[in-house]
């Protein structure tokens, strides 16, 4: 197939259109030319194209010719919070595009890319969290997935919406303000986690699923055996470099919109789940290499901010 990926380049969007490629479909990757995205652009020679989603005339000529367009630009935290533009290219790029489709390619697929903060905060509910569960937004980053999805709901696309879970980046920085970020959450905050490459091999797999599993809502995430409390998460990944658990009680008393979900359906649509917290660690791991002796010969240094 000919797929158009919006934020190809992003921390998820690599590991998707690497699947994608591999699986043997003909790719064009649609990005904001920064710095790091042009980094990221070496791995995908001649695929990109650049642009901005908010400029239809960047990118409305490649929509055309494409049988699925799969929808990655957005805003993220903490940068959603702070940024003046977040909802102008999150809420209305995500308007435009949709609009775009309709006039140019009506028949083609989209697949939008949300998030499990729509449910808000659920804390006080018995899990697992089922897709059919009210929304409910708690800052700008939920309101606006769940604006956007309203409007894939109400076009005449053959829309998918795939509500990520937590699917942290195979990279990891130690910095104090990351440290610091990490206190954000209650420790006993659940949390189910999915491993990035799974995100990638169910997104790829939702391009090809029939008609009649289209225009449905589906939550991506990584099964029981991925549901874990957040400071077991943090203790695992602090055991890597050499560090001690953190103090539990230093910890923020405010829940988060995370939680254990209902996945039967989607693992039954889409067959992506494949690995567990234990193999997200072997592979950060591999992939930080030599970073990961460079960490724990500084743990000393680093247990001073933790």
């Amino acid at each position: 197939m000919k797929i158009l990926i919006t934020g190809g380049l992003g921390g998820l969007g690599r590991h998707i259109c690497k699947n994608l490629l591999e699986k043997g479909h003909e790719i064009t990757i649609f990005d904001l030319k920064t710095m790091n995205n042009q980094m990221g652009a070496n791995k995908f020679p001649d695929l990109v194209k650049w642009g901005n989603i908010l400029d239809e005339n960047t990118y409305k000529d490649l929509i055309p010719d494409q049988d699925v367009i799969i929808h990655l630009a957005f805003i993220l935290p903490p940068w959603s919070e702070t940024n003046p533009k977040a909802y102008e290219i999150n809420v209305e790029g995500t308007r435009q595009l949709v609009k775009l489709i309709e006039q140019l390619n009506p028949n083609c697929r989209l697949i939008f890319t949300s998030s499990v903060a729509v449910f808000g905060h659920t804390h006080n509910e018995n899990p697992p969290i089922t897709v059919d569960h009210p929304v409910f937004a708690t800052d700008n980053y939920s309101e606006h997935k769940i604006k956007c999805e309203n409007i894939v709901k109400n076009s005449n696309l053959e829309w998918i919406i795939l509500r990520f879970a937590e699917a942290p980046y195979l990279n990891v920085d130690l910095k104090p303000k990351n440290l610091k970020r990490m206190y954000s959450l209650p420790w006993d905050q659940r949390v189910e986690f999915i491993h990035p490459l799974d995100v990638a091999l169910a997104v790829s797999n939702a391009v090809s699923i029939p008609p009649h599993q289209a225009k449905k809502t589906y939550i991506i995430g990584g099964g029981t055996q991925c549901q874990l409390i957040y400071y077991d998460q943090i203790v695992k990944l602090f055991e890597m470099f050499n560090l001690p658990p953190p103090n539990k009680e230093k910890f923020s008393n405010d829940h988060f919109y995370l939680d254990w979900y209902d996945t039967n359906t989607s693992e039954k649509v889409f067959n992506f789940q494949k690995r567990n917290f234990d193999d997200y660690i072997d592979d950060l791991r591999s992939n930080l290499g030599w970073k990961v002796g460079f960490i724990r010969f500084f743990a000393p240094l680093v247990k001073i901010f933790i």
